[in-house]
């Protein structure tokens, strides 16, 4: 792994532990949710785990943008703004970078 893409995807494990822990309750950016807190946890855990090369990134982004995509399908169901779509685009940002690192690497 390239030590751009182990900055990204450890830039994009703190942004999942982030959202977790606000989904959680406590950050008091938006209500708590739990089972988005418990998935954005093992996202975050997922991309920390590619970062120190416990897992492989090829398998890590995927698994991340599958789970962010299934929450953001589920903002944009229930009609929620603010916080909640505007974390789910940053982390989506975030993977598009890890993509383009991962896959345009030598």
């Amino acid at each position: 792994m390239s030590a751009s893409l182990r900055g990204v995807s450890v830039i994009a494990a703190l942004v999942y532990f982030f959202a977790a822990s606000a989904h959680a309750g406590l950050i008091t950016v938006t209500g708590p949710i739990t089972a988005a807190a418990i998935v954005e946890a093992i996202l975050g855990l997922v991309l920390a785990a590619a970062a120190i090369g416990w897992l492989s990134p090829r398998l890590a982004y995927p698994v991340a943008l599958v789970g962010t995509l299934f929450g953001l399908a589920i903002v944009l169901l229930r009609g929620l703004g603010g916080f909640d779509i505007g974390i789910h685009f940053v982390m989506l940002a975030i993977l598009a970078v890890g993509f383009g690192l991962l896959f345009t690497r030598s």
